[in-house]
């Protein structure tokens, strides 16, 4: 497996997290105040029919608000599925990895999405050592391969 292969999962995390942020924006999207007038009487005697105008939503904008949102929660769903696939494949390939400090490492950054700051405060180490490891493995790996 690639580097830009493992990576694949942590970018599709970012995107769906985007994507969610982007529904949650267009669910907030103002569909607008619309004065419209209507029949209604007066409340006490005599009942006289008049018209009062009173505000309504957009029915243009809620439609159009309602379609992105469809079109959004149906890419959601896709992304969703497409990285349970990546995680599944990811998490396989990193099961049949011997070396356990490699494996906690790709767990780390490429399944949790640490930064590798972060995973060297956790191995104890430099961010830079752990980098090289993965990288001195995947290209010693991508040789056999």
């Amino acid at each position: 497996m690639t580097k830009k292969e493992l990576e694949q999962l942590i970018d599709l995390k970012k995107e769906i997290s985007e994507i969610e942020q982007s529904i949650e924006k267009t669910q907030q999207m103002d569909i607008g105040a619309v004065p419209v007038k209507v029949n209604a009487s007066k409340v006490n005697f005599p009942y006289i029919q008049g018209k009062v105008t009173v505000q309504s939503y957009n029915p243009a904008l809620a439609n159009k608000r309602a379609a992105i949102l469809y079109s959004k929660r149906v890419l959601l769903e896709e992304r969703k599925k497409k990285a349970e696939a990546e995680e599944i494949k990811l998490l396989h390939y990193i099961n049949h990895i011997e070396e356990s400090k490699i494996r906690r490492i790709m767990q780390f950054r490429f399944v949790e999405g640490f930064t590798w700051e972060k995973i060297g405060e956790i191995m104890y180490c430099d961010r830079t050592t752990a980098e090289k490891l993965i990288n001195r493995y995947l290209k010693k790996n991508s040789k056999i391969s």
